[in-house]
């Protein structure tokens, strides 16, 4: 590790009980994004249309979002094979550059595949044009939204396992501002397009955190990336 990038990996050290398998802090918090995404797929399931959803939804298409627009159309174009692409490309670098860190950046991966599931079992309808302006028709199902759960495991690891040893700590605290300015732009923009709902977009969300902070509480997984 590189001294300038010390401060930036002493700020992020998450301890553990001596001896544990887990990070108890963020095995909690895991289980609580991750409940919250069951007791949201559950409500999805039981109630497919939220009059709220069509609200919001309704909101963010007819407020201005000026040149934001763009990075809306930019951030649909990854999608599918590209996010597989991408993560792939990440998976490489991780590998070449932190070795140590490739089987928590493999662990995210996977998130891929759960998503999968869990569209094909509650199989929601995306937005119908009859309710709001259907930019873009897609094929599939559309709860939970995969950008989301994409860009939050995808942008978090690589910061944490990146960032923090090559960053000094001003770059690592912009890495995790531009993440925020970025995941905000691509739930905005799942909105402004009408690829989801509302609360496809936060059940993406919490699922990208729950299975990020799963990995992460996993000290085989996580240490050589927080103790590097």
């Amino acid at each position: 590790m590189t001294a300038l990038s010390q401060p930036a990996a002493r700020a992020t050290e998450l301890p553990r009980s001596a001896g544990s398998p887990f990070r108890l802090g963020l095995l909690l918090t895991a289980l609580a994004s991750l409940g919250a995404f069951a007791l949201e797929g559950f409500e999805v399931l039981t109630h497919p249309l939220s009059g709220l959803d069509v609200g919001i939804e309704r909101a963010v298409q007819g407020a201005y979002w000026g040149p934001l627009v763009a990075a809306f159309g930019a951030v649909d174009f990854l999608e599918g094979l590209k996010q597989v692409a991408l993560a792939a490309i990440g998976l490489v670098v991780v590998f070449l550059l932190h070795r140590r860190g490739f089987l928590l950046m493999a662990w995210g991966a996977l998130s891929g595949g759960a998503y999968t599931l869990l569209q094909m079992f509650i199989h929601r309808p995306r937005p119908s044009a009859n309710l709001v302006h259907v930019l873009r028709h897609t094929n599939g199902y559309s709860f939970p939204s995969g950008h989301a759960v994409f860009f939050v495991w995808f942008l978090s690891y690589l910061i944490l396992i990146l960032g923090r040893r090559y960053l000094s700590r001003p770059l690592y605290i912009a890495a995790w501002v531009l993440m925020a300015v970025v995941v905000a732009i691509v739930c905005i923009g799942r909105l402004y397009i009408a690829e989801h709902w509302p609360s496809d977009v936060l059940a993406g969300l919490l699922l990208g955190a729950g299975w990020s902070f799963l990995g992460l509480s996993v000290s085989r997984l996580s240490d050589p990336v927080l103790h590097a």
